[in-house]
């Protein structure tokens, strides 16, 4: 997959809508805007996306109503190229997709995760070329497993297909040292743990390592799950610490469009 395929396929947020307002709302904006710059060379803005998203949850009654919704942005013509200004590359004419769906809920059992060796390219940034994800996630399945942890070439714990991985080793939160998407769940209980006093570190983790670990949590925007085992390695867990973050994660404000 090379950046000019990630480019050509468009970048994108998710975000669970409950009566008609978002946590992260400003989080979800700067990455729509971030990943623009990043790919394209130029952004739509925030007042733009802001006013499309309003538009959508209006048309589609969801203006104080529960959904799912999903922001793309794309290139507006098709044989893009990937890059910035600062890289000579000249700034592409964007259009703004909007889809709503049913609200979706975090898995309510404890997954059980295979390692997938390979990241995501553009790792930073969420884009639409998913066949990578798409694959590690059923070949996972296909092992019996429920979802894929991908790993770096040395063999760091990145993140997971759709989500990220955040770890509790009886004492402090823990997030992996390695390139992935930083993702609005991640930043909101990063700054939520840090306004409670909870300590938190980053550090490489790899699978040989997980003996030092008590709990594992998958985020991503429908909230927090368990994970019960990566490679069989079965993780004792902590519902202590997995009710503290759901908590800190409910006391995150909900805002409008």
């Amino acid at each position: 997959m090379s950046r000019e395929a990630v480019a050509r396929a468009g970048h994108f947020t998710t975000v669970q809508v409950r009566g008609g307002r978002v946590q992260g709302r400003d989080l979800h904006l700067a990455r729509l805007e971030d990943a623009s710059r990043t790919l394209y060379g130029s952004a739509p803005g925030v007042s733009l996306i802001r006013e499309r998203i309003r538009a959508a949850l209006r048309e589609g009654g969801m203006s104080g109503g529960d959904c799912t919704l999903r922001v793309r942005i794309l290139p507006a013509r098709p044989g893009c190229r990937a890059g910035s200004p600062s890289q000579g590359v000249q700034a592409l004419p964007l259009r703004i997709e909007i889809d709503l769906e049913a609200l979706r809920d975090p898995p309510s059992a404890p997954l059980r995760l295979r390692t997938h060796a390979g990241l995501r390219e553009c790792a930073g940034v969420k884009h639409l070329a998913l066949d990578f994800q798409l694959e590690a996630k059923r070949a996972a399945q296909a092992a019996g497993h429920d979802d894929a942890l991908l790993l770096a070439a040395d063999g760091r714990i990145s993140e997971g297909t759709f989500w990220n991985v955040l770890f509790w080793d009886g004492s402090a939160a823990v997030w992996p040292d390695a390139p992935a998407l930083m993702g609005t769940t991640w930043q909101l209980l990063e700054r939520e743990l840090a306004r409670a006093g909870v300590p938190q570190r980053s550090r490489a983790i790899r699978v040989e390592a997980l003996g030092a670990m008590r709990a594992a949590f998958a985020l991503n925007s429908t909230g927090i799950a368990d994970i019960a085992a990566v490679d069989g390695h079965v993780l004792p867990g902590d519902p202590a610490a997995g009710r503290r973050l759901r908590e800190l994660l409910a006391d995150v404000p909900w805002e409008n469009f």
